[in-house]
C-alpha cells in the first residue's frame, strides 16, 4: 500500500501543478482580453468627445453666421468685411447687382476658426428704389 500512496501522492501533485498552470494561462487570457476592450473603449470615448467639440463649434459657427445675416438684412451695405466674434472670424462679402427698380444684394458669409472653415452660409436682400439698404 505504500506504493500506492506513493503512485497517488505523485498523481495528485501532477494534477495540482497542470491545474495551476491552466489557471494561470486562463487569467493571461482574461487579462489580455480585459485589455483589449479597455483600449476600444478609450478610443471609442476619445472620438466621441472629439466629435461632441466639433459639433459645438459648427453650432456656434451656425449662431455667429445667423446674426450676421440678420445684420446684413438690416442693412446690406454695411456688413462687409471681416470680423472677430470671439474665437471665430466672420468674413462677408457683399456684391451688389443693380436692377431696374432696385439693386439685390447677394452675401456669402464664412465663420473660420484657426484657419479651418466651420459655416458657409449664403443670403440675399432686394432693395427697391432708392432705399439704399441703409439703416436708419
Amino acid at each position: 500500500m505504500a506504493v500506492s500512496d506513493e503512485v497517488n501522492s505523485v498523481v495528485r501533485k501532477h494534477t495540482e501543478t497542470r491545474s495551476g498552470v491552466a489557471f494561470l494561462i486562463e487569467a493571461l487570457v482574461v487579462l489580455a482580453f480585459l485589455m483589449f476592450a479597455l483600449a476600444v473603449f478609450v478610443q471609442l470615448f476619445s472620438k466621441a468627445q472629439l466629435e461632441g467639440l466639433r459639433a459645438k463649434q459648427l453650432s456656434e459657427a451656425v449662431q455667429v453666421a445667423t446674426v450676421r445675416a440678420e445684420e446684413f438684412s438690416a442693412n446690406p451695405k454695411g456688413t462687409s468685411g471681416t470680423t472677430a466674434e470671439g474665437d471665430y472670424t466672420v468674413t462677408c462679402d457683399v456684391v451688389p447687382t443693380p436692377h431696374a427698380g432696385g439693386t439685390l444684394y447677394d452675401a456669402t458669409i464664412r465663420v473660420r476658426k484657426d484657419d479651418t472653415q466651420l459655416y458657409e452660409l449664403k443670403t440675399s436682400r432686394y432693395v427697391s428704389g432708392n432705399q439704399g439698404g441703409d439703416a436708419a
